[in-house]
C-alpha cells in the first residue's frame, strides 16, 4: 500500500530513491513523488540537502531532494509500477527526514503550485 512517506528504489538506471510526499487517502489517490539524488554545487535543487545520518543505510553522501524532477500521479499507478518490478519499496525514510523534505518542498521554487497542493497540511 502506498502511503505518505513510502520510500522506493527505482529499478531502472540510475536507480534513485523516491519518496511519496502526499497522503493518497487525503488527496483522492493523487501522490507527489520526489527523487533523492547526489547533491552537486551547481545544481538547482539546493533547498533540502541530506546526509547519511538522515537516512542510515541508504544515503552515503550529500544528497538533495530533486524537486525539479518531482512527479505527480496516482497511488494506484505507483502500486502497479511496484507490482511490475519498476520500483521496489524499501524501508520508510525516518519521520524527521520526511518532515525536512516536505518543508523543503513548500519552500522550493522548483515545485509547481499545483504539486504543492498535494503536500500534507
Amino acid at each position: 500500500m502506498i502511503t505518505l512517506g513510502t520510500t522506493l528504489r527505482c529499478n531502472l538506471p540510475p536507480r534513485h530513491l523516491w519518496v511519496v510526499l502526499s497522503d493518497p487517502q487525503q488527496t483522492g489517490d493523487a501522490i507527489l513523488l520526489v527523487s533523492l539524488t547526489t547533491f552537486r554545487d551547481d545544481g538547482i535543487d539546493d533547498v533540502c540537502i541530506l546526509d547519511a545520518p538522515d537516512f542510515p543505510g541508504y544515503l552515503t553522501h550529500a544528497t538533495t531532494a530533486a524537486y525539479s524532477r518531482a512527479k505527480a500521479g496516482s497511488a494506484a499507478a505507483l502500486a502497479e509500477s511496484v507490482a511490475n518490478g519498476s520500483f521496489t519499496i524499501v524501508s520508510s525514510i525516518p519521520q524527521t527526514t520526511l518532515t525536512k523534505i516536505i518543508d523543503g518542498a513548500r519552500k522550493s521554487d522548483e515545485l509547481s503550485a499545483s504539486n504543492k497542493k498535494l503536500l500534507p497540511h
